[in-house]
Formats: structure tokens, sequence, C-alpha cells
């Protein structure tokens, strides 16, 4: 159905996503949770919380100004609508490799993060914000199989997104959410795509990131068909996932 070019163009799109994960990597916190699995889907338990909100707010704003892998728990997991869950070694992996030309070809992106907030009822210590993302196409990037895109100096103008972080009592971050546009009406510039899908649209990379999509679920799991290394994971293998991650769904499945 697809030739093995066509298959690396469209796959190598995930790469981006997961590069938002390295706006998320630093701080800490105290967390107990347990997870347990209700009709497929995780749910998140938290039975204390150690950090008063303000030192949570605070911790979480530093963590995301000043990013490092290291904060992450060994059994951390990265999700967003379409893109996980993944474990610290395979994001880890991904960001060693398109990190830094993301940074090239957008070296006036702001996050423009507010809206912070300790008050979830239930989880009292995840961390919830939004963010309005802006930036500007300015620099070449290195696509993994296309090669070099050229800058056009087109406005990434990303919607508005819900992310959120949830602390273990280590210190680390154990789970990290991003990528969910709360509204597709402000007039982006990415076609509705929360995340690094958003910087993809403005390069010209559009791809169906939709929850359930049947083409964008086939091509996912077409990933474990192609030799290792080749293109980022859009989701870690079952078998790597911790036990307290409990949900089924893997990738953009509904």
């Amino acid at each position: 159905m697809f030739s093995t070019t066509t298959l690396l163009v469209i796959l190598s799109t995930f790469v981006g996503t997961i590069n938002v994960a390295h706006s998320f990597l630093q701080q800490a916190n105290q967390l107990k949770t347990f997870y347990s699995n209700n009709e497929k889907r995780a749910t998140v338990v938290s039975l204390s919380a150690a950090l008063a909100k303000e030192d949570l707010i605070r911790l979480t704003k530093e963590y995301i100004t000043n990013p490092s892998p290291d904060y992450w728990s060994d059994d951390f997991i990265f999700r967003g609508p379409v893109i996980g869950p993944l474990v610290k070694k395979d994001i880890i992996d991904t960001l060693t490799s398109v990190s830094k030309d993301l940074n090239t070809a957008f070296p006036d992106y702001e996050m423009n993060a507010f809206g912070f907030t300790a008050d979830d009822p239930i989880e009292p210590n995840r961390v919830w914000y939004f963010i309005r993302p802006r930036g500007t196409f300015l620099g070449p990037f290195k696509h993994p199989t296309m090669g070099m895109i050229e800058p056009t100096g087109a406005k990434y103008i990303g919607p508005p997104e819900a992310r959120s972080v949830i602390w273990n009592d280590e210190g680390k971050i154990k789970y990290q959410s991003v990528g969910y546009v709360t509204d597709r009406f402000t007039g982006d510039t990415t076609g509705g795509r929360g995340a690094v899908f958003g910087q993809y649209a403005v390069m010209g990379q559009e791809i169906d990131a939709n929850v359930g999509s049947v083409g964008t679920i086939f091509l996912q799991r077409l990933t474990g068909l192609l030799p290792e290394g080749m293109v980022p994971l859009s989701f870690s293998k079952k078998e790597d996932l911790p036990a307290w991650w409990t949900d089924e769904r893997m990738g953009a499945e509904k």
C-alpha cells in the first residue's frame, strides 16, 4: 500500500511531538499514587500531598524554565493525545535526535505558559497549566528522512493547550501530559494541532493528529516493522511499560 520511503516520511513526523517533552524536565515534589484500570483508562488516585500548593507551582515553573532529563523518574511515562505511552529511555533517544534541530528551526520559540494550578481535588500533587506557543520558522530543519527543510519565515501560532505534570515522593516527575488543545478557534496557524505537531504543520509536514484516526493508528503500528532506531517510536513496547501504567490504549487508539 505504501512504499518504504513514504512510510518513513510520514512516520518520522511523529518525531516532533516527543520533543515537547524537553520543555518539562526539572524540579521536585512528593506524591504517593496508585493507578487502577477502569474501562481501559488509567485512574490516578493520590494518597497524600506532601508539598504546599505554592511550592508545587513554584517548582513546576522552575522546571519548565530549566529542563533536564535527570528529573524524570525511572518509571516515567509521557503521554499526549496520539503519542505515547513512552518510557524514559525512548523519550531521551528522541530528544537527542530532534530537539537541537527544532531549536534551530524556531529560534524565537516562546511557550507562554500561564494559569498554573495545584487545585486538582483528586490529584493534589498534579500541577496543571496552559500554554499559547509562538515562534517563527527562521532556520533550516533537518528532517529525519526528507533531508533539509528550508525556512519560510512562516509564523507559528499555536492554539491554547493544556499540560500537566505529576511528581513522585523522590522528587522526580513520574508522569506528564501534553498536547491537549482547549480551543481550536483562536486563529492558530497549525490547523488546530497542539504540541510539536503544530510546529511540524508550520513547516509543511501536516498529519492527522486526531485521536482515533485510522490512518494514524495504522502508520504507528507499522513503526514496529522498521529496523530499530530508524524512526522514533510513537509508543513504547508493552513489555517496557512500568507496572503502574494500566491503560491498554497505544498511540492514537481511542
